[in-house]
């Protein structure tokens, strides 16, 4: 269109000095500061349920008791078993009585005097088969009642220190170890009754439940989610490509349209160091970096695993000249608006800055107060004629 021809109608917009912030765009789930599941550590029938869902307890509040009836039988049965085999050792190792012990005294003097005797004469019997007096059958008949004499004599001493000892050490040892194991079996049991009764590790609110008396349990089975609502913060999933930009510290805006809320300012407090695979709503599989996010206020809006959105600052300036991302245009890669001088249009380029939702920051190529053109079309070309649009 020559300058000549009918003027085209342009919407403008003055290049102004604001505040501009780059964010980065993410949703993020509220979680509880601490949380624990509660499972049950035994098995058994459930008696009573005493929290319910919302209620707020204490840390070592009893959350359940299970029927313990036939556990404590078995502990009674295991310490009278244990009773019984406490006496049948008393009685196995108990010594002999004075009387037995007399008894076996006067059987060593009287196997003593047989074996002198036997001794005797053996030696004398020796002396008469080297003279040749006797033969040497009658020599190694001596010899063999010498011999039986010894064994007789050993035998009686062997029994008075077993009298005197009792039962060997072997049998000592026998019941001890039976006596310990039942005792193992009795602490393990008395165990298994603490466990039955379920406490509450945290202080906190019961956030579920899932138990009523009478029913039964399984050992590992989950019985309540336990967390302290006075304390949220927030978890969020944030895309490998953006996660340069966040750091800790980076401030955050809060907000969620169908709760109301608007801006509930936050902070990064932590940017997991692994990256991890998410499928997205669109089943594209994305490599993404969690992070956690504390509130810099006091909030008792927000319950635990509400979606809120969240915008993390990763750059900001004040006072910035910025333009309508609308206005821009390529050619060859660089950026370029058109801008109304005096009715005429002229191509400008520019060198962006921060760029954040339809706004950008312009380092170069523009003055404040410059008219540029909102969504240039192709038919738009430098030195047309231009008016406002009313």
């Amino acid at each position: 269109m020559k300058a000549g021809s009918n003027p085209v109608n342009v919407e403008v917009e003055k290049v102004k000095k604001e505040d501009i912030e780059k964010f980065v765009e993410e949703s993020a789930v509220v979680k509880l500061e601490n949380e624990t599941s509660v499972y049950s550590v035994a098995g058994g029938r459930i008696l009573e349920v005493f929290p319910v869902v919302g209620e707020t307890i204490n840390k070592g509040d009893i959350l359940t008791k299970m029927d313990d009836s036939q556990l404590k039988l078995g502990i009674k049965a295991l310490e009278l078993k244990k009773q019984a085999l406490s006496a049948q050792y008393d009685e196995a190792v108990k010594g002999a009585s004075q009387n037995e012990i007399r008894k076996l005294e006067a059987l060593i003097k009287s196997a003593e005097a047989s074996y002198n005797s036997a001794n005797r004469a053996a030696q004398n019997n020796n002396k008469l088969y080297e003279a040749g007096a006797i033969s040497e059958d009658t020599y190694q008949n001596s010899l063999t009642s010498l011999a039986s004499a010894e064994a007789t004599l050993e035998a009686a001493k062997t029994s008075l220190d077993i009298a005197n000892q009792g039962k060997s050490e072997f049998v000592r040892r026998q019941y001890q170890a039976q006596i310990s194991e039942l005792q193992l079996q009795i602490n393990e049991s008395v165990k298994n009754l603490d466990n039955l009764i379920v406490r509450s590790p945290i202080s906190g609110t019961i956030m579920s439940s899932e138990t009523v008396a009478g029913k039964t349990t399984q050992p590992g089975a989950l019985l309540f989610q336990i967390g302290d609502i006075g304390h949220i913060y927030l978890e969020s999933d944030i895309l490998i490509s953006d996660i340069g930009d966040v750091k800790v510290g980076s401030p955050v805006l809060i907000s969620n349209d169908d709760l109301g809320i608007n801006t509930i300012k936050g902070t990064v407090r932590k940017i997991y160091p692994k990256a991890f695979s998410k499928v997205s709503e669109l089943g594209i599989e994305q490599k993404r970096i969690k992070i956690e996010i504390d509130f810099n206020e006091a909030t008792t809006l927000l319950k635990p695993e509400y979606d809120m959105d969240i915008s993390i600052i990763t750059n900001s300036k004040t006072n910035a000249l910025t333009i309508s991302e609308k206005a821009i245009f390529e050619i060859d890669g660089k950026s370029n608006v058109f801008i109304n001088e005096g009715g005429i249009l002229r191509i400008q380029q520019i060198e962006k800055g921060i760029e954040s939702k339809d706004r950008v920051e312009i380092l170069n190529g523009l003055e404040e107060g410059n008219e540029v053109i909102l969504s240039p079309d192709i038919s738009l070309k430098e030195g047309m004629k231009v008016r406002l649009s009313q």
